[in-house]
């Protein structure tokens, strides 16, 4: 979400343009509309078959406003909740143990791992590495990444390597142990 302010004559003028997805929203506005004639209200909404189209129109718009006068008020961005906070280290963790424990069973008993096991489990690695937002530091979410590009790379390449899956699945699952265990004060705190 973008805001864009200009003030005139002791009232400030504003633009709130927001993305969400393909669909691009565009609110007018004014501080105190009593203090005026008229009413200045307006919004626009525009839809686009694909994303990069609404970022280039969102990027447009700002340049319009920017060119008009109007200056981007900084907003910080959105600081998860302790309650979210709370509730992606519990899952992370069960993750873990879940990653630890498959990795497990082929070092510790003479089964093996089916691969659509292992990828399942590599494709919840690729999710979380993606979509965990601000929960987790970049070379943390680089470590799951990377392990999901060996275990699927892994898959198609060495089906015939008994306890490489597995090795790379107990060490995931060790590492995001380890690094919740130390980041628990942080979400506890």
């Amino acid at each position: 979400m973008i805001i864009l302010r200009k003030q005139i004559e002791g009232l400030t003028y504003s633009w709130t343009i927001y993305r969400d997805g393909r669909t691009v929203q565009a609110f007018f506005g004014v501080n105190e509309p009593w203090m005026l004639d008229e009413d200045l209200d307006e919004k626009t909404e525009e839809r686009f078959t694909f994303r990069y189209q609404a970022r280039r129109r969102v990027k447009e718009l700002i340049a319009e406003k920017q060119a008009d006068g109007y200056q981007e008020e900084i907003t910080p961005d959105p600081v998860p909740s302790q309650e979210e906070q709370l509730t992606f280290y519990k899952r992370a963790t069960w993750f873990a143990y879940v990653l630890f424990g498959v990795g497990l069973i082929p070092l510790v008993t003479p089964w093996t791992l089916s691969p659509y096991v292992t990828l399942i489990l590599a494709a919840f690695l690729f999710i979380m590495s993606i979509a965990s937002g601000k929960m987790l530091p970049f070379w943390v979410k680089a470590t799951c990444f990377i392990s999901y590009v060996l275990i699927n790379i892994s898959y198609r390449q060495a089906p015939d390597i008994r306890y490489l899956d597995a090795g790379l699945l107990l060490v995931t699952g060790m590492f995001l142990f380890v690094y919740m265990k130390k980041s628990k004060k942080r979400f506890n705190a």
